[in-house]
């Protein structure tokens, strides 16, 4: 008789390993599971899966390799890790569609490739460029952003082996 995770269900760890379980089933339940996450204990990872403690990166690192699951990173460090404020959690959506955002930028990338282009060309900022150089910042982090989330993308299919 399977037991159903109760408590534990809605957290984040609990979830990439239970979606692992699904292609090995050793991820199944926590004892075996932690045979793939070196220095892991069993306890710690009920702890990290009942939200009773934070999980050190190093063991994020390593329940995203073992499970398949990079997108644990990136939820990581926008959720949880101090220093991810400027991260974000990779959407779960289609590959296809988190690649089309990515070619969607880059017609504002290179406008702003050209802008910037413009503004360096006599070596200072003036007042009235300020504003434009925020501009490109942003439009060049939402490119950086969907370039990280393909890269998900990527390493996920490098490992499955489809998309």
């Amino acid at each position: 008789m399977s037991r159903q995770v109760t408590v534990a269900g809605d957290n984040r760890y609990c979830q990439a390993r239970l979606r692992a379980a699904k292609f090995n089933e050793e991820f199944s339940n926590r004892r075996t599971a932690v045979e793939h996450l070196p220095g892991v204990s069993e306890d710690s990872l009920k702890k990290y899966e009942l939200g009773i403690n934070n999980p050190p990166n190093s063991v994020v690192a390593l329940m995203a390799d073992a499970y398949n699951a990079p997108e644990l990173v990136s939820w990581y460090c926008a959720k949880e890790c101090p220093l991810g404020a400027k991260c974000r959690e990779v959407e779960d959506a289609p590959a296809e569609r988190i690649f089309v955002r990515l070619q969607n930028e880059l017609p504002k990338v290179m406008e702003s490739m050209n802008n910037l282009a413009k503004i360096m060309d006599d070596g200072k900022v003036d007042l009235s460029e300020i504003m434009l150089l925020q501009q490109i910042k942003d439009n060049f982090i939402e490119m950086y952003r969907r370039m990280a989330d393909v890269l998900t993308v990527i390493y996920k299919a490098e490992r499955s082996k489809e998309f």
